[in-house]
C-alpha cells in the first residue's frame, strides 16, 4: 500500500472525519421519514358510539326509611286490686279479647251484689207505689181522696221509676268494674316483657304500664322526602293510581322480600330537617321488620318513554353543564350541551339538547376536537344497566 493511501485512512479514522459521516446519516434519517409523513394520507379518530333511540323506563326516588309499628297498645289497669295471676307468656303472640291478667275482684263482686240488691228493692218499692196510684186514681174520681192525695201518689210512682233507673246504673257500673278485674289485649300483636308479677299492687289508669302490645303485620315504614324533590315525585306520580314501595336494607341481607304500597304523605315541612314524611304500609307475615329499623326504600313512580345516555358518555364541564360528541353524517364530531333529568342505573335520563336518532360517542373521545373525523366501531354496553 502506498503512502498516500494510507495517509487517507488515517485522515478517515480521525474524529472529525466520524463525526462527519453520523451527521450525515443523521440528517439522512429525519429528512426521508419528514418527506413521507407530508405525502401520506389523513388518519380518522377511532370511537365508539351509538344511535339514540327513546327506551322504556319506570321513574324511581330513593328516600332513607325507617320502620314504626301499625299498632301499639300499652296495657294499663283500669280498677285498683291486687294481681292475682298472668296468663301470657312476655313475647309471644297475643290475640284481641284474650285475657292477660286478673286482679283480685272479691271486692267489685261484693258491690256488684249490693247494687242488685239494691235494684230489687227499688223494683218492690216501684210496685207498692203503682198499685197506690193507681187505687187513687180511681177513688179521686169519687172524690174518696182528695187531688191532692192523688197527686201525691203519682209524684211517688215516678220517683220509684227514677230510683229503679239509678239502682240499675248502679249494678251496670258495678259489673263494668268486676269485669275489668280480668285485663284483655285490646290488639292483636307481640307483647313485651310484663313489669307486674302476681301479688303486685296496680291502680285504676296508673301511669306505668302492665305490658305493651305491638302489631308488627302489616308494618308501616315512614320516609324522609326532601322538600324540594317532593314537586319533582307528585309531577313523575300523577298517573299512577298506586306507588309501590321496595326496602332495601343496604347490608348483607339485601332486598326486603314484599313490596309495600305509599299510603300518604304528611302536608307540612318539618322545619328541622326540611322534609315530608311518606308513609307505606308493608306486608310482614314473617316478622322480619321491627320498629326501628332503618332502611333505603325506593318509591316506583310512572312509566315513560325516554331517552337514555350512559353517563361516561356525557362529559361534566366547569360550568356544571353536561356534553356529549355528536358524529354527523359526514363522521365529524361536535359537542353538544344535553339537559338531564336525573339518573336511571348508570345510564342519564335526557330531556333535551338530542334527538331520537342522533348518533353519540361512547368511547374515544378523549382524542376528539370538534370538527375531527372518526371512524366509528358500535358501542357495546346496555343501556339497561
Amino acid at each position: 500500500m502506498s503512502e498516500r493511501s494510507t495517509s487517507s485512512l488515517r485522515n478517515l479514522y480521525r474524529p472529525a472525519g466520524v463525526m462527519a459521516m453520523i451527521g450525515a446519516v443523521i440528517l439522512g434519517l429525519v429528512v426521508i421519514p419528514s418527506v413521507g409523513l407530508a405525502q401520506g394520507p389523513e388518519t380518522k379518530a377511532p370511537v365508539s358510539a351509538m344511535s339514540l333511540t327513546k327506551t322504556s323506563i319506570q321513574y324511581t326516588q330513593t328516600v332513607p326509611a325507617r320502620v314504626n309499628a301499625f299498632k301499639v297498645a300499652e296495657v294499663r289497669p283500669q280498677v285498683t286490686g291486687i294481681v292475682t295471676k298472668r296468663f301470657f307468656v312476655e313475647g309471644g303472640l297475643v290475640k284481641k279479647g284474650q285475657p292477660l291478667y286478673q286482679i283480685d275482684p272479691s271486692t267489685y263482686q261484693a258491690v256488684y251484689a249490693s247494687a242488685m240488691a239494691n235494684l230489687l228493692q227499688a223494683k218492690a218499692q216501684l210496685e207498692t207505689t203503682r198499685a197506690r196510684e193507681e187505687r187513687y186514681g180511681r177513688l179521686v174520681e169519687d172524690k174518696a181522696v182528695s187531688r191532692q192525695e192523688y197527686d201525691d201518689a203519682h209524684a211517688a210512682l215516678l220517683k220509684a221509676r227514677a230510683a229503679i233507673a239509678v239502682a240499675q246504673a248502679s249494678v251496670a257500673q258495678a259489673k263494668i268494674n268486676v269485669d275489668y278485674t280480668r285485663v284483655y289485649a285490646p290488639i292483636t300483636g307481640r307483647i313485651g316483657k310484663s313489669t307486674v308479677t302476681e301479688g303486685a299492687l296496680v291502680t285504676a289508669n296508673q301511669p306505668q304500664m302492665m305490658a305493651k302490645i305491638t302489631q308488627l303485620d302489616p308494618i308501616y315504614v315512614d320516609m324522609q322526602q326532601a322538600r324540594e324533590k317532593l314537586s319533582e315525585f307528585k309531577a313523575k306520580s300523577v298517573h299512577t293510581e298506586k306507588v309501590e314501595v321496595a326496602l332495601d336494607y343496604g347490608d348483607k341481607d339485601g332486598a326486603y322480600g314484599h313490596k309495600g304500597e305509599l299510603q300518604f304523605s304528611e302536608v307540612t315541612v318539618d322545619p328541622t330537617t326540611s322534609s315530608v314524611v311518606l308513609r307505606a304500609l308493608f306486608p310482614n307475615p314473617n316478622e322480619e321488620l321491627y320498629p326501628g329499623f332503618f332502611a333505603s326504600a325506593t318509591l316506583y313512580l310512572d312509566k315513560a318513554d325516554v331517552i337514555l345516555v350512559p353517563q361516561k358518555a356525557a362529559i361534566l364541564q366547569p360550568s356544571g353543564k353536561r356534553i356529549v360528541w355528536v358524529v354527523d353524517q359526514e363522521s365529524k364530531v361536535h359537542p353538544r350541551p344535553i339537559e338531564v333529568d336525573g339518573a336511571y342505573g348508570n345510564n342519564w335520563i335526557v330531556k333535551g339538547g338530542i334527538s331520537e336518532g342522533e348518533s353519540i360517542v361512547t368511547e374515544g373521545f378523549q382524542r376528539l376536537r370538534p370538527g375531527t373525523d372518526v371512524e366509528v366501531s358500535p358501542a357495546k354496553l346496555a343501556l339497561a344497566d
